[in-house]
């Protein structure tokens, strides 16, 4: 009798093991990966910014690159001055004997080594030739082309202004705190704040989780345009989320009354927000073009901008981040 019982216990062990293996195998139970496991974002390169504008016509431009979820292997990319779009000429940028192609001059090639990481930033410095004083602005183009072990991300064109003076620049970058732009809380909901990701630097306003609706306005320090002309504003901008009862969550706006410290509701603002050529929609920042602020009316010794946020709650789909990053204004 008990012979049977040792032939058939290995029989039933066989079994029960089959069933566990073709068990792994099925949905529902575990085949070693996360249902749930998403793929690797592919490595970008961009540029830094969209828009540079010289103070000094003989000062060297120094144009950067960064890279977004670089693939640990080398990564290079050429960049090249747009002759065909450019209101310059390659001398401009000591560039008439470096190759040309097609339309275009190559002005060098940045590399990112395999230890790179998000963020990382290469540079390629330019000797500015062009020595005429008080000309009007020039605009000279460049694009990236080339790339090897990645794709050219959203930043693809780089504006680089001759002629122009810088008024302002704000990239918050290794600050502590928003100055030199001061915020003015209307109310008491989540107002504007310096935050971060991916060692990038950043105004911030969220109105989620506050005590009440948010109306935060972050503004720049006065600027005196009466000596200049053609000043423009040119910025950063992404977005999370979206609330659904606010048009205008990011406003942009300029005055000449404003005191400096008050309630800016109790001042007078033009709203240029029109004027921005892009708005973010996502999570990703985008160059805003350029903000014409030359209007008669701006032409003061005291001029304000000022980017307010608002929102209509303080819960979901009552409220969305807002950032703004690479603040730049400028004349000529």
């Amino acid at each position: 009798m008990t012979a049977p019982m040792r032939t058939r216990f290995p029989v039933l062990l066989a079994f029960l093991s089959a069933v566990a293996v073709f068990a792994v195998g099925c949905d529902g139970f575990d085949t070693g990966q996360a249902p749930d496991a998403t793929t690797a974002a592919d490595p970008t390169v961009s540029f830094a910014t969209d828009n540079i504008s010289l103070v000094e016509e003989d000062s060297p431009v120094e144009i950067a690159v960064t890279i977004s979820d670089p693939p640990n292997d080398t990564v290079a990319v050429e960049v090249l001055y747009a002759d065909g779009v450019s209101g310059t000429d390659p001398s401009d940028f000591g560039l008439e004997e470096n190759p040309a192609v097609g339309s275009g001059v190559v002005a060098g090639t940045v590399v990112f080594p395999d230890t790179a990481t998000t963020g990382n930033t290469q540079t390629l410095s330019l000797d500015i030739q062009d020595d005429v004083e008080n000309e009007e602005q020039e605009d000279g183009i460049f694009v990236l082309q080339g790339v090897t072990n990645a794709s050219i991300g959203t930043t693809n064109e780089l504006t680089v202004g001759i002629g122009a003076i810088e008024l302002f620049f704000e990239d918050f970058e290794g600050q502590e705190d928003l100055a030199p732009l001061t915020v003015s809380n209307v109310t008491g909901g989540n107002g504007w704040g310096l935050s971060s990701f991916n060692d990038n630097q950043y105004a911030g306003a969220n109105a989620f989780g506050g005590s009440e609706a948010s109306n935060s306005w972050l503004i720049t320090p006065s600027f005196n345009f009466t000596n200049f002309e053609d000043e423009t504003l040119t910025f950063r901008n992404k977005k999370r989320f979206d609330d659904g009862g606010e048009e205008e969550p990011l406003q942009v706006k300029v005055s000449t009354d404003y005191d400096g410290s008050g309630n800016p509701e109790n001042f007078t603002w033009t709203d240029v927000t029109d004027r921005v050529d892009n708005l973010a929609q996502g999570e990703s920042f985008v160059p805003s073009g350029e903000v014409d602020l030359s209007d008669a009316q701006f032409q003061g010794d005291e001029v304000y901008v000022a980017f307010r946020y608002q929102s209509s709650g303080t819960g979901e789909g009552t409220s969305e981040g807002q950032q703004v990053d690479d603040i730049r204004i400028v004349g000529r």
